[in-house]
């Protein structure tokens, strides 16, 4: 017999199992889902390795600060706020680490007004996007001088 002679009397059982017994098909299809729910609810929520590999450069020290702030996935943070701003304090000391590695790397003062601004230091964090603004567009970088706009302009209310 073929291959597809297989598969098709494979898939005409299946017909007449569903058809004659749907209440079993229901009852495994049940069963099925409640074991991807219980695989999907504890799986780790993060692949992310607890040390860093070698960091030398100041983009490399943004880099693991933004994996560090990003951690946990939005409904988690929602759930444990706490935890959310502990990850962007521990974020922030790499992003102070990549500024005081270059000065002009605007992208580090942009980590570290977003995480100033995750654990609740408002003003602080919008002067560190004003100067990772104001590093983007004296690198010719309007776009995200204008991301930057957008960002502060959602902050720009004392809450």
């Amino acid at each position: 017999m073929s291959r597809w002679d297989d598969e098709r009397r494979e898939m005409m059982l299946h017909s007449l199992f569903i058809t004659f017994n749907p209440v079993a098909y229901l009852l495994g299809m049940a069963a099925l889902g409640f074991l991807g729910g219980l695989y999907i609810w504890f799986k780790p929520t993060s692949n992310m390795s607890p040390q860093p590999r070698r960091l030398e450069t100041a983009t490399d020290y943004v880099d693991w600060g933004y994996k560090i702030m990003n951690t946990d996935m939005p409904e988690i943070a929602r759930i444990n706020p706490e935890r959310r701003q502990a990850n962007c304090k521990t974020a922030l000391q790499y992003f102070e680490k990549a500024i005081a590695l270059n000065s002009k790397l605007a992208f580090g003062y942009q980590g570290k007004g977003m995480s100033l601004i995750c654990q609740n230091n408002k003003q602080a964090g919008r002067q560190s996007l004003a100067q990772a603004k104001d590093l983007y567009l004296k690198q010719g970088n309007k776009q995200e001088a204008n991301n930057i706009d957008i960002i502060l302009t959602i902050y720009s209310n004392p809450i």
